[in-house]
């Protein structure tokens, strides 16, 4: 685990005004409010790589207000939830860093998650966003 990339993430947060606590939670590992308050679940996160990827996240929410109610209809949620999923990966994650780590030998999405200290699904959703958007050549060998 990276634990200076996630001293990062927390730092981030804090200097954005967003107040980081833990919170045990039923159904939830982080729940953010924009009036900026982050609860994190210890209990439910499952790696470092996890809480990075939940730190990043929710900095994405914050960056952008992109905020719901958890009562929300699911098309509004998962909007909400594409704006700062897509924050995080334009300003951390940009097509020609992935490239570069790519061209470096890091072929499969778990040598990706590895390396930037991930969970492998993000960095599937990463890869599939910027192929959808014409951003990020794949070899035709692969297979993602």
């Amino acid at each position: 685990m990276d634990t200076a990339a996630l001293r990062a993430c927390y730092a981030r947060l804090e200097a954005m005004g967003v107040d980081v606590f833990t919170c045990p939670m039923q159904n939830h590992k982080a729940l953010c409010s924009p009036d900026g308050a982050l609860a994190l679940n210890p209990a439910a996160i499952e790696s470092g790589a996890e809480e990075q990827a939940i730190l990043l996240h929710e900095e994405g929410h914050f960056a952008t207000g992109a905020f719901y109610t958890v009562q929300s209809p699911y098309t509004i949620r998962q909007k909400q939830e594409n704006i700062a999923n897509r924050y995080i990966y334009k300003r951390y994650f940009p097509p020609q860093r992935l490239q570069a780590a790519m061209a470096a030998g890091l072929r499969e999405p778990w040598q990706l998650a590895e390396y930037f200290d991930l969970p492998e699904a993000m960095i599937r959703e990463m890869l599939d966003y910027y192929q959808a958007q014409g951003l990020l050549e794949l070899c035709p060998e692969e297979e993602l």
